[in-house]
């Protein structure tokens, strides 16, 4: 009952859809025609509109001469004929013709007519038309009068209009007689058959398919509708015939799933069936997760090499192969292999797989036990990766790099025997000053910088570099094959430009340059350490010049090395000996000429070498750390002589101690300098401390917090080689200081030099401003002198007032030297 009442909803849908179909058919049909209709309609009111212009113009044409003659006669009688003739024309409803000089000669005109389509007609024609014809005469064509005529645009639309409604009413009463005549026609040709085919289809039972009820009307067995239903008919059978043989399958594949459910339903293992070619034929619940599916999906029929990565289906497929043409006869055949498998959501996994034929089997089977051991190759390639890469940075480390390193040079040694030799270089990378950073702001920041610059690092370098950590500050570049030395030159500034900016640490702008030193392979080693030991050298070296720079290796450096750590020992052995002395250089007051303080200077006179300059030593005890323990030496010294003066009774005098940048950042400084001035009993205020400018720019927060604390001890602060920091006056004013002193290297000029002279000039000029005291040192000249007196500088040294002394001398002349200078000077 159900059945027959949806078979007759089915009809009754089918009867609605051919009786809409008819309609819009009818309803096109007619659309068509009126189309038509009003495109003849809009192409004869053009033509209309044209007949009107030509049928005017030809009357006045013909009346034009008559016309002319009588304005030019002023014929008032010629005039009324023109324009009575003009009213034969019927449109026309007034006329009038005049003379040149505005005189009406003739005027006649009715009433238009009153239509009420007013508004259509307007659309079509326009207003009522009037047609001014001047008259001409002569062969100059003289004017002689006007001829004006209106037309009644009304009178000639009652009529168009008419016409075009004819024509619409005729053409649509056409068209739906035969929208009406084409429906009936294929309604009953096509519609009627199609809905009989159409409701045989869907007659037949879609679980047993009979195309039995598929009939051909005697009719249409030749024509397109007979070839339509026997199509239809035979992939009904088609479609039976594949259906019976789909159920018997599927049902032979429910029965094998069952069996190897049953057998294999608890084991943790994925185990599959495949094919030698790699199709999976049975499969366990195990391997779901393995091979990445959902339980709704199946990887029956599947190759299995869809989920084994591509680097690895090379050697599955030679796997397979083998197995196949073993005689299982006479061999129990295995394969055991490790696989990458590429699971559906693309993650990858590592298993352990074994291969096993099915022996007499109808088709060639292999059963694949997977079992994954993803977790234990991780933490197998985790450890390896922590053994060979940095904690903190995640570059290579020292053992990665001498194993790469070690690569390369073998490389080399290959290359070397064919036409194509290489060479290789290692760039030596030490941060200039991290040490001072690490222990000044802690080892957190130190870290934090240290990955940035590794980040940095990493950008630099190009696929075939490597780059790693050596520990602590150092970095380390391999360049596998160079083709060309400035190809390491070119790196080494690529480094430097990177580390040029300023790092962001917690909101601190800090920076940092390189030293580094570059060694080359064959020409300055073949081996790891000859080759880490020689660019280690030539990181020194460029750190030796003020870092932020790179250097070659050279055998003279080898030479430099030895001699540093060699003045590194003697150096140690000097302050455990005190084989330091100190030197007092005096400055002059130019407005007094009088002794305004000493200046000490460290000597180093070694047993058996002499003296050794400054400028030996010095870099090496800041380098080394030993500047601290110098520094505290040499202040300590200079508060005892200060007391063993004053015993003397030797007039007091400031005296002036050099703090290296070391001493100032690093350290306790003002508790060190506190605690020796309470140990000597040493005013404070008879202590001048001198810093280099380029410290107080490198670290202006940093030192203005620290020179802060030093004046409220009651010492003295200058700021020496003044000009040479690039300070600015917003910088200077922040800082406590009393005094800057000018650079030897503007006053060695000043009076040959208009630069050096300008700068001098003004750093005074500026000194004063800020109320600060103004000395000049390396005054050699009285020229120099004249200079300085001229533009105001408060006070000079230099070797035209006296050099350096030892204790001794200088206290001889300290009562004496006002008085020897004034009158010098």
């Amino acid at each position: 009952m159900a059945e027959g009442s949806l078979k007759t909803q089915r009809l009754r849908w089918r009867d609605r859809l051919s009786v809409k179909q008819a309609r819009a058919a009818v309803i096109i049909t007619l659309l068509i025609g009126l189309v038509f209709s009003i495109a003849q309609i809009a192409w004869d009111l053009h033509e209309e509109r044209n007949l009107i212009d030509r049928t005017v113009n030809q009357v006045l044409s013909t009346l034009r001469e008559s016309a002319t003659q009588a304005a030019y006669g002023l014929d008032e009688t010629l005039a009324a004929r023109v324009v009575s003739g003009l009213f034969e024309y019927e449109p026309v409803y007034s006329a009038t013709l005049r003379d040149n000089f505005g005189n009406v000669l003739a005027d006649k005109s009715r009433a238009p007519s009153a239509s009420g389509r007013s508004a259509l007609t307007e659309m079509m024609f326009g207003n009522n038309q009037q047609y001014d014809v001047p008259l001409q005469i002569g062969e100059n064509r003289d004017l002689v009068g006007h001829l004006i005529v209106r037309i009644d645009t009304d009178l000639i639309a009652d009529g168009f209009i008419n016409r075009a409604t004819r024509i619409l009413t005729s053409g649509i009463l056409r068209n739906l007689l035969l929208g009406l005549a084409l429906m009936v026609f294929f309604y009953l040709t096509l519609t009627k058959p199609l809905l009989r085919i159409s409701q045989a289809v869907t007659g037949i039972d879609t679980d047993h398919p009979d195309a039995t009820g598929l009939t051909v009307a005697r009719n249409h067995e030749r024509d397109e509708l007979g070839l339509l239903s026997r199509s239809i008919s035979t992939l009904v059978e088609g479609i039976a015939t594949s259906l019976g043989k789909l159920r018997q399958t599927e049902q032979q594949m429910r029965d094998s799933e069952s069996r190897l459910r049953a057998i294999v339903q608890n084991v943790a293992d994925g185990i599959l069936t495949i094919t030698p070619d790699g199709t999976i034929v049975e499969f366990n619940n195990a391997s779901f997760p393995l091979l990445g599916l959902a339980q709704d999906e199946t990887p029956k029929g599947r190759s299995l090499l869809e989920f084994i990565a591509p680097r690895a289906i090379p050697h599955f497929e030679e796997s397979l192969a083998d197995l196949t043409t073993l005689n299982l006869q006479h061999h129990t055949a295995e394969q055991r292999l490790t696989l990458p498998l590429v699971r559906m959501d693309k993650t990858e996994i590592e298993v352990s797989a074994a291969f096993r034929p099915i022996p007499e089997a109808e088709t060639p089977l292999i059963t694949v036990v997977l079992h994954d051991i993803t977790a234990r190759k991780r933490y197998e390639e985790q450890l390896v990766y922590m053994a060979n890469h940095d904690a903190l940075t995640n570059l290579p480390n020292r053992s990665m790099l001498e194993y790469s390193l070690k690569m390369a040079l073998e490389g080399n040694r290959r290359d070397a025997q064919g036409p194509h030799a290489s060479a290789t270089a290692i760039l030596f990378i030490d941060l200039d000053r991290f040490k001072l950073i690490n222990d000044s702001l802690g080892h957190n920041v130190g870290d934090m910088l240290l990955k940035a610059v590794a980040d940095r690092l990493r950008r630099v370098i190009s696929r075939q570099e490597v780059i790693g950590r050596l520990g602590g500050d150092e970095f380390l570049i391999i360049i596998p094959r160079l083709r060309e030395t400035q190809d390491a030159a070119t790196l080494s500034q690529a480094v430097l430009d990177a580390l040029a900016p300023a790092f962001d640490i917690l909101g601190r702008l800090l920076f940092i340059t390189p030293s580094i030193g570059i060694a080359l392979c064959p020409a300055d080693g073949e081996d790891f350490p000859t080759l880490m030991r020689n660019a280690d050298t030539a990181m020194y070296s460029a750190k030796a010049r003020g870092g932020g720079t790179y250097h070659f290796f050279t055998k003279t450096m080898n030479e430099s090395a030895v001699a540093r750590l060699a003045i590194e020992n003697d150096l140690r052995e000097a302050l455990a000996k005190g084989q330091f002395e100190l030197y007092y250089q005096p400055k002059i007051e130019l407005a007094s000429s009088r002794l305004s303080g000493l200046e000490a200077l460290i000597r180093w006179n070694q047993p058996g070498r002499g003296f050794i300059s400054p400028m030996q030593f010095i870099p090496v005890a800041e380098e080394t750390g030993l500047i601290g323990k110098i520094g505290e030496w040499v202040l300590r010294r200079v508060c005892d002589q200060i007391r063993e003066w004053d015993l003397l009774g030797l007039p007091p005098v400031s005296i002036a101690v050099n703090l290296s940048p070391r001493q100032l950042i690093e350290g306790r400084i003002t508790e060190t300098i506190s605690r020796i001035l309470d140990e000597t009993a040493t005013p404070a205020s008879r202590i001048v401390l001198e810093i280099t400018e380029t410290v107080m720019m490198h670290e202006i927060k940093r030192s203005a917090s620290i020179l802060d604390e030093l004046r409220k001890l009651g010492l003295q602060i200058a700021i020496d080689d003044f000009g040479t920091g690039y300070s600015s006056l917003a910088y200077l004013k922040r800082l406590p200081i009393n005094s800057i002193k000018i650079d030897r290297s503007f006053v060695r000029d000043v009076t040959t030099d208009p630069d050096d002279a300008a700068i001098t000039n003004t750093i005074i000029i500026m000194g004063h401003n800020l109320g600060l005291k103004v000395v000049a040192e390396g005054v050699e000249t009285k020229e120099q002198l004249e200079f300085l007196r001229e533009h105001g500088c408060d006070e000079i040294q230099g070797f035209l007032i006296s050099e350096p002394r030892p204790a001794n001398a200088i206290a001889k002349q300290i009562e004496q030297l006002s008085q020897k200078v004034a009158s010098t000077l």
